[in-house]
């Protein structure tokens, strides 16, 4: 334990010889891994598109002439893909362009859901990259001063700080960079895939075969609500 203790003071100490500059290379980290967690929680396959709930649920319901029932579903259980479904089921008896535009609209709200932080992630890859080349520059300019003023030690001080910020620096800037590119190529796949369903559900909508068993559940309906 008392090893332990001894190897976190002494990581501690080296990095207290990075200066300020690493204080907010700290704060940067933080953010971003708190992000990354954050969009790797959310960005679940089960979550964004749960595909065995649509096949053997919703679609089971509209086949059965219950779209209010299957409305309801969406409701219980909001995500991007339920949230799309139900926006064209809403609009189930308007015309087919109707029904496309009020997908697509619900479609681009989702997107904006699937990439939310991501520009911030960017922005602080790119942030802690440029902090920990303005720390290198601060420490050779540290060093040249002791240079010039005949101070070895000091000229140590100096290259030590402006390697340990432009290493900080990469270590903050490289999972922020891989991350983002990673969740981006993720969120375009599921929008492509969100996309997909909301055709799908069109296509299943305007098809004359679910006009009829519509109209045929609509009958049995009206017989029984007659008592017959």
């Amino acid at each position: 334990m008392g090893q332990f203790v001894h190897i976190i003071l002494s990581g501690l100490g080296q990095l207290s010889e990075g200066g300020l500059i690493l204080i907010p290379l700290v704060a940067f980290s933080l953010c971003s891994h708190t992000i990354i967690l954050e969009r790797a929680y959310h960005l679940r396959r089960k979550r964004i598109i749960p595909s065995h709930f649509v096949t053997r649920s919703i679609y089971n319901e509209l086949v059965q002439g219950n779209p209010e029932i299957a409305i309801r579903m969406c409701e219980k259980k909001p995500g991007p893909l339920t949230n799309i479904l139900r926006a064209g089921l809403e609009h189930r008896d308007a015309e087919e362009e109707t029904i496309k535009r009020a997908i697509r609209i619900a479609t681009n709200t989702e997107k904006r859901v699937l990439t939310r932080y991501l520009n911030f992630l960017g922005l602080l890859a790119s942030v802690s990259l440029y902090t920990g080349l303005l720390g290198t520059v601060v420490g050779m300019i540290h060093s040249f001063g002791a240079l010039y003023v005949g101070k070895p030690t000091d000229i140590a001080v100096g290259i030590s700080q402006a390697l340990l910020t432009t290493a900080a620096g990469l270590i903050v800037a490289l999972p922020a960079y891989v991350a983002n590119d990673y969740f981006r190529s993720k969120s375009q796949n599921f929008f492509i895939a969100l996309e997909r369903h909301g055709l799908s559900l069109v296509r299943f909508l305007t098809t004359e075969e679910y006009n009829l068993f519509q109209g045929e559940f609509e009958g049995i309906r009206v017989i029984e609500e007659n008592g017959g």
